[in-house]
């Protein structure tokens, strides 16, 4: 027996033991509502102000909200890692402008509903200075649709891994399918 190959034999061995527990610690820390789960791109105000719009967008009612499934974390590790640094001071001027005038924290869950829904109108009625918003609300729609509570709560999540279902039965009433299609622009 070839001593290399035992040693790597014995080290993979290792490792993959101690894999479920790392992944365990992993997926545990992802429930508690800390600090350390961000990823920094938003300073603390600006991400209040993602929780607050994300919560706006989709709020908990009988399936769980935005919230719930972590989204505002979702946004602050994909705008950190994947936007473009336009696209990400387009996001930070966006937030600046939101939170100028009146508080959107202090706002009445009414109001906040209101102002969301005219940056919406704006940003997709073509105004060039909502464009983050755009950028947000698809963000904070794929975060929450590609999570555990969006898929298995808010929509009928069907595990088809490989085969080919043509006809999943459907009642009238009942949720919609969903699907892992991730495509973001």
């Amino acid at each position: 027996m070839d001593r290399r190959n035992l040693l790597k034999g014995m080290g993979a061995i290792v490792l993959y033991s101690s894999f479920p527990a790392i992944l365990g610690k992993f997926i545990s820390s992802c429930k508690i509502k800390d600090k350390s789960l961000r990823a920094g791109f938003f300073s603390e105000d600006e991400f209040h102000l993602v929780e607050q719009i994300t919560d706006a967008l989709l709020p908990a009612t009988s399936t769980p909200g935005a919230i719930d499934a972590q989204v505002p974390y979702f946004l602050d590790l994909l705008v950190k890692n994947c936007i473009g640094k336009d696209d990400q001071q387009t996001i930070k001027n966006g937030l600046k402008q939101i939170s100028e005038g009146e508080k959107f924290s202090s706002m009445s869950n009414a109001d906040k509903l209101d102002t969301i829904k005219k940056i919406d109108e704006a940003a997709f009625g073509g105004q060039p200075d909502k464009v983050w918003f755009r950028i947000i609300k698809k963000l904070t729609l794929i975060g929450y649709f590609t999570s555990q509570e969006g898929m298995n709560k808010a929509l009928n999540y069907v595990k088809v891994p490989g085969d080919y279902k043509a006809c999943i039965p459907y009642k009238k009433g009942e949720k919609a399918l969903a699907k892992t299609f991730l495509m973001f622009w």
